[in-house]
Formats: structure tokens, C-alpha cells, sequence
């Protein structure tokens, strides 16, 4: 009995896979004839016995199905799933012949892919350009479910989602991306054109070498590009805190990018913002002095230390904070612009004083001294103005400043040298 239930299961798999066989062949040659929906159904007669066929017969199946679907969606047949068919069926050949160590079908179906994952990507930047974002974004995610190895299809399908207004499905992506510590850091590779002494980007280091090697290039270098994780960080925390309304979330995401890199200042001030947002503005200044330590030229939170302080009515440290930053970059306007205010908001608090007196004596000797006090706050104010000017000649809101202060000051030649730019300006 044994003996005849043995030879029964060898007949019945050898009948098997000699069915399988004969699908397979006859789908492979409707594919060869363009009818791609008799070898839909060829292969879908076979599709529950696969897992059990043979190793080569399952690689040619997975190959021809990928090729089928492909075709089918070329030729507009539900053509968004079937890609995703046909990706699949790709990438399960891939897995499964690298198991085998046998790579037959493998050599042909990697630029059938890679030529499926082209048009499809081409289609998302015309749909992106047409300002169809959630296309767009939808055919990018496709895009990275076909490969999945490469997460960049995955960040520009969140982008994509982020300029839809799609929230709920960027939010969706980033925390995937989160998840895998995504960076899209890349390894760029330079050298410089001996014709004409330009630097020049080049695909790959193997072909700069070779121009570096053919004395058409020198002077190789290579270069990293920056991180995307602390914007697709600072976009998490932004939809946490203003489209869900969870601030401790948004703070939780921050945190667990900091761990992992700790030396990001960018991640810093992303925290930091959270807090501003959350109205806490000590432990947004506390933040920004944390960043100067890790980066003592960062004009930016010094600016933003400024700003805070004055807020709070800290003047002295706020143009501490202005001072150190025009020190660090002159032409930082904003800077300039607000530490001229403290002196000229001190003046408007020192004219309200004068307007207060009487008209005795003693007053009128106030009113002296406060007087002077008002110019001199304005002199000051004028000084920083003009340092701005300086580096930013063409800035009509300081000229309008410098303008007011000169016909204060009496300064008429002054005056009508900055009435003149102004005029200059806008009328252009």
C-alpha cells in the first residue's frame, strides 16, 4: 500500500508540473503575440499551485507574470494596479532566485523594471508639474512599493503630500521614514574641467577617475549632501502640533531624532520651536544657548535669543544678543532693524516723559535732559541703521527709517540724499 501511495503522488506531481509547464508555455507565447490577456489567464489557472511547483517553473511564472501585467498596463488595462502586479511579481523573482543562486530570469526582468519604475516616475514629475500632487505622490509611493530598497521615492511621495495639504498621508510616510533613520545623504563627486577651470558633478566616481585619469579633469573631490532628516522631522512635529494638536507627540518624534543625532542643531531648533508654539519661551532660550554652545557662530539663535528677551522686557540682554549677531554677519537686516527699535521704542518712553511736564523751571531743565537723552537714543538708532545700509543699500525700509531720523536730526544733506535712493527705488 505505502509502495503505491508513493508511486501515486510522484504520477500526481509529475502531472503537475507538467501542467504547469504546458501554462506556462502557452502564456509565454500569447506574450510573444502581443495577447497579453490569454496569458492573464494562463497564468492565473496555475497562480494556487505555485507555491508547490518546481524551482524553475515558479522563477519562469514570476517572470512571466511581472512581464504580462507590465504589458497590460502599457496598454492602459487598470494600469496603476498593474504595475503593482507586475512590481511584485519582479521582486518576488529577485528574492526567490537569489535563494536559489540562480539569477535566469533575473538578467532580463531588472531593466524591465527599472524601465517600468522610469515611466512611472516620469509621469509623477508631469503630474507634480501640473501641480496634481496627490497624483503625484501616489504615483511615487507606487514607485517606491516596486523598489523598496530605495526610500528617496518614498520622501518625495510625503513632499508631494505635504503640498496636496494631505497631511494624515505625509504624516503616514515621514514616520516610516522616521522609523528607518532616512537621511538621503548622498556622495557626490567633483573634479575640475582643465579646459575651462569649472568644478563639475559627475554620475559616479569611476567615471570621474576615468576623466581624472584622462588629464580632461583634476583636482577630484567628493562631497556629502545634507541630511533630510531633520525636515522630514520638522515636518512630523508641524503636523503633530498644528493640524493633530499634539504637542507631546511632536516633542517625542524630536527627541528620538536627537538621540540619533545628537549634533544637529537644526533638530534643536525644531525642538525648540515646539516649545515657542507651546508658549514656553524659557525653554526656547534655553534651546537656542544650547545650540550656540554646540555652534558659537549661529546668528540665528542669537537673533532668536534677542527677539525672545525683548519680548519679555529684557532689553539689555536683547540688544546683546542683535549686537553679537551683526558682529557675526553685518548684513543680517532683521538684526539690525530691531536693535535700532530698542533705542527708538527707549526714546518714545523718554518722549512721553517729556510730554508730562509742566512748565516750571525745574521741569523745563527735565525737559532739557531728557531731550537730550531722546537724541541720543536716536543717534544711536541712526548708527546701527547705517551700518545695515551699508551692506544693504537698497533696502527701502531702512532707508525710510534713515530717511525720518536725518529730517529729525537735521541732517539735510543726508535727508536728501536718502529722499533721492528712495525715490530712485520706487519708482522702478
Amino acid at each position: 500500500m505505502k509502495k503505491t501511495i508513493s508511486i501515486f503522488s510522484a504520477l500526481l506531481i509529475t502531472a503537475f508540473s507538467f501542467g504547469q509547464k504546458k501554462e506556462l508555455k502557452t502564456a509565454e507565447k500569447a506574450l510573444k503575440k502581443g495577447n497579453t490577456v490569454e496569458a492573464k489567464d494562463m497564468l492565473s489557472s496555475i497562480e494556487s499551485m505555485i507555491d508547490g511547483a518546481d524551482a524553475k517553473y515558479k522563477a519562469q511564472y514570476y517572470y512571466l507574470k511581472g512581464q504580462t501585467y507590465q504589458e497590460l498596463a502599457e496598454k492602459g488595462v487598470d494600469a496603476d494596479a498593474s504595475l503593482k502586479i507586475a512590481g511584485d511579481a519582479y521582486n518576488q523573482l529577485f528574492a526567490f532566485e537569489k535563494e536559489q543562486k540562480s539569477f535566469e530570469y533575473t538578467k532580463d526582468a531588472q531593466p524591465k523594471l527599472q524601465t517600468m519604475i522610469s515611466k512611472i516616475v516620469d509621469k509623477a514629475i508631469a503630474a507634480q508639474n501640473a501641480k496634481d500632487y496627490k497624483k503625484a505622490s501616489e504615483l511615487l509611493y507606487l514607485t517606491y512599493t516596486l523598489q523598496p530598497d530605495n526610500k528617496d521615492f518614498l520622501y518625495f511621495a510625503a513632499s508631494n503630500s505635504i503640498s496636496e495639504q494631505d497631511y494624515d498621508t505625509a504624516l503616514k510616510y515621514y514616520e516610516e521614514l522616521k522609523e528607518a533613520n532616512y537621511t538621503g545623504v548622498k556622495t557626490q563627486y567633483y573634479a575640475v574641467n582643465v579646459a575651462d577651470g569649472k568644478k563639475e558633478s559627475f554620475t559616479d566616481k569611476t567615471f570621474r577617475d576615468l576623466s581624472v585619469k584622462a588629464k580632461t579633469h583634476s583636482n577630484p573631490t567628493m562631497e556629502k549632501t545634507a541630511s533630510r532628516l531633520p525636515e522630514i522631522v520638522k515636518n512630523i512635529s508641524w503636523i503633530y502640533t498644528n493640524h493633530i494638536g499634539d504637542n507631546e507627540k511632536a516633542l517625542n518624534a524630536v527627541e528620538e531624532a536627537i538621540a540619533i543625532n545628537p549634533d544637529d542643531p537644526s533638530l534643536l531648533l525644531t525642538k525648540g520651536n515646539i516649545y515657542y508654539k507651546m508658549g514656553d519661551t524659557a525653554k526656547f532660550k534655553e534651546i537656542m544657548k544650547e545650540i550656540i554652545t554646540k555652534n558659537p557662530n549661529d546668528v540665528d539663535s542669537y537673533y532668536n535669543i534677542g527677539v525672545i528677551s525683548a519680548e519679555n522686557g529684557d532689553i539689555e540682554e536683547a540688544r546683546a544678543a542683535y549686537i553679537k549677531v551683526l558682529k557675526l554677519d553685518p548684513g543680517y537686516i532683521n538684526a539690525g532693524v530691531n536693535l535700532s527699535k530698542t533705542y527708538l521704542d527707549e526714546a518714545s518712553d523718554v518722549v512721553e516723559k517729556m510730554n508730562k511736564l509742566g512748565n516750571s523751571s525745574a521741569d523745563n531743565k527735565k525737559f532739557e535732559e531728557l531731550q537730550a537723552q531722546q537724541i541720543a537714543l536716536y543717534r544711536k538708532s541712526l548708527k546701527v541703521l547705517e551700518g545695515i545700509a551699508e551692506n544693504a543699500p537698497n533696502e527701502i525700509t531702512i532707508l525710510k527709517q534713515l530717511k525720518g531720523l536725518y529730517s529729525f536730526l537735521g541732517e539735510d544733506e543726508k535727508f536728501k540724499k536718502v529722499k533721492a535712493k528712495l525715490a530712485e527705488l520706487e519708482g522702478q
